[in-house]
């Protein structure tokens, strides 16, 4: 009764919140007022046009702002042929701009204005409290000239960048716990290896389960491409292989486990790796693996600590790079400077976590104020879990298959989750969500051992950014042909080889290339 009772009062307030803001804006934009704006936006295969979805109405009525909208299905090609002709939007939205194109459209050539000066209190009240909250999330948005040029989204940070899950059900048949050394884990891998000669203890291909050892030997990084990728060791930038000491004793680790079988043998063929995982979960044939997607139960899984060796003392995990993003909301020099401030208002809404519910769920049924369009609105429902249930008209008409098919050709299709504050980082929600749920011990296993990592968003001068590139394709390149001779055998893990593959290393610039990355941790991000 209590809860239920915390709910009508939640919806009470959420549709006075809305009437009240209904009222102020209707008031604040008559007709001579609206500003007309163009914006350009990524459309996926599965995603509605932009002539019937509901937010671009309510963005005229409820902003001020009538967007004349173009959908595009590339957004690199867009993006070139705009940026070399001149012939930009007024605002560039969803369309994933990177760091180094902010860098080169922002800061070199002037194409894309700096945002910086409109976050302010008074015009941006919602994001200002994010990042005055958040320091390091304003450290990570700004480009080294101390300017912000594309804004995105604010996940959870308090999740982890990669989960690893183990047969619990095999755990239990071998008397073995979730091991949290990597001696333990060892002994697990061994196990269930002696299930049987076509079992494979880890599924994936070398960029799957190999950065479960990684991180085993204190190397904090996140991507799939984990071996060519920033890492962070003993909190300083390196990559996993530069660390003459601590990478030859990863390599006798891994190559060991290919040659014992707890590997597949398909582990350097990457497409057939990902076919085989699925074949070996469908069948019992695993007990390890980046996720519970396919296996015949997912209960009888559960999540696996992340591991201390004598390498690493310490259980951690990199905590979820996604959870700043900035690639999503970009405002060209072409733009009317008297709309800017308008724009950035109207961004500001999408930064209070009940506006990001708005955006992606529409109005609810009560909210008739604010339809738009569509014929009822949503009703929210709780199940039997306590969870709610989304649903409405448009659905048990007929006219959508699926609260999602009403979401993205109806509601908001084109937005996504890239813009806006995408969980309630203050806990002041008063609409109707279900907050997350983890099933297999995550919170034991996994959450408290979150740490922070090399940035994901980094902004290196062009120039620098040339000279990276230019380092990390040879180096690269080497790096992952004598991996895979180093896993494999053909190549002996001895002192001659990684003397000779070290001091290849080095002719190529690795001492530069891990500079560039040095500096910038140093000197640009953590001086902001």
């Amino acid at each position: 009764m209590k809860k239920e009772m915390h709910c009508i009062m939640k919806k009470l307030l959420s549709i006075l919140l809305s009437l009240v803001l209904l009222s102020c804006l209707c008031a604040a934009f008559a007709e001579e007022d609206v500003i007309d704006v163009s914006i350009v936006v990524y459309q996926r295969s599965n995603q509605g046009n932009a002539d019937d979805i509901w937010w671009w109405d309510y963005c005229r009525e409820q902003f001020g702002i009538n967007f004349t909208v173009t959908q595009v299905t590339s957004a690199s090609d867009y993006k070139s042929i705009a940026f070399a002709s001149g012939d930009m939007p007024d605002v560039f939205y969803q369309m994933f701009m990177s760091s180094a194109q902010q860098v080169e459209f922002g800061e070199t050539s002037g194409l894309l204005i700096d945002l910086a000066p409109y976050i302010t209190p008074e015009i941006m009240p919602n994001l200002t409290r994010i990042l005055d909250s958040n320091p390091t999330y304003r450290a990570m948005l700004t480009a080294s000239n101390g300017a912000i040029y594309s804004l995105g989204s604010f996940n959870n940070a308090n999740n982890s960048c990669m989960t690893f899950y183990i047969n619990q059900k095999w755990l239990d048949e071998a008397g073995l716990e979730v091991p949290k050394t990597l001696d333990e884990f060892s002994e697990v891998m061994a196990a269930f290896k002696a299930r049987g000669e076509d079992v494979v203890p880890m599924a994936g291909d070398l960029g799957d389960s190999p950065r479960f050892i990684m991180n085993a030997f204190g190397f904090i990084t996140h991507a799939a491409a984990s071996l060519t990728t920033i890492a962070m060791r003993n909190g300083e930038p390196t990559f996993v292989y530069g660390d003459r000491e601590v990478f030859p004793e990863y390599l006798k680790v891994v190559h060991d486990y290919y040659e014992k079988g707890y590997f597949s043998p398909n582990l350097f063929a990457d497409q057939v790796a990902g076919d085989e995982t699925a074949a070996l979960k469908a069948n019992d044939l695993t007990g390890f693996s980046q996720n519970t997607s396919g296996v015949i139960n997912p209960d009888d899984w559960t999540s696996c600590y992340f591991l201390t060796s004598d390498w690493n003392p310490t259980s951690q995990v990199y905590r979820s790079y996604s959870a700043v993003n900035n690639q999503s909301f970009s405002i060209s020099a072409t733009c009317d400077p008297a709309k800017v401030e308008r724009l950035m208002k109207w961004l500001d809404w999408h930064f209070d976590y009940d506006n990001y519910i708005l955006m992606h769920y529409g109005p609810s049924a009560e909210e008739t104020d604010i339809l738009y369009g569509l014929e009822s609105g949503y009703t929210a429902t709780l199940n039997e879990e306590g969870r709610y249930e989304w649903t409405c008209a448009e659905i048990e008409n007929g006219t959508y298959n699926s609260f999602g098919d009403y979401q993205n050709l109806r509601v908001q299709g084109i937005i996504g989750g890239y813009l806006g504050l995408g969980y309630d980082m203050f806990e002041e929600a008063t609409r109707e969500y279900n907050p997350p749920v983890y099933n297999h011990d995550e919170e034991e296993h996994v959450l408290p051992y979150l740490v922070d990592g090399y940035p994901d968003l980094r902004f290196f001068d062009a120039e620098t950014n040339e000279r990276c590139n230019e380092l990390a394709t040879p180096i690269n390149t080497y790096v992952e042909e004598q991996y895979a001779l180093f896993v494999s055998g053909d190549l002996e893990i001895n002192d001659e080889n990684l003397e000779n593959f070290f001091s290849t290393l080095d002719g190529l610039g690795y001492e530069e290339y891990l500079q560039i990355y040095s500096d910038y941790y140093y000197n640009t991000y953590l001086a902001q």
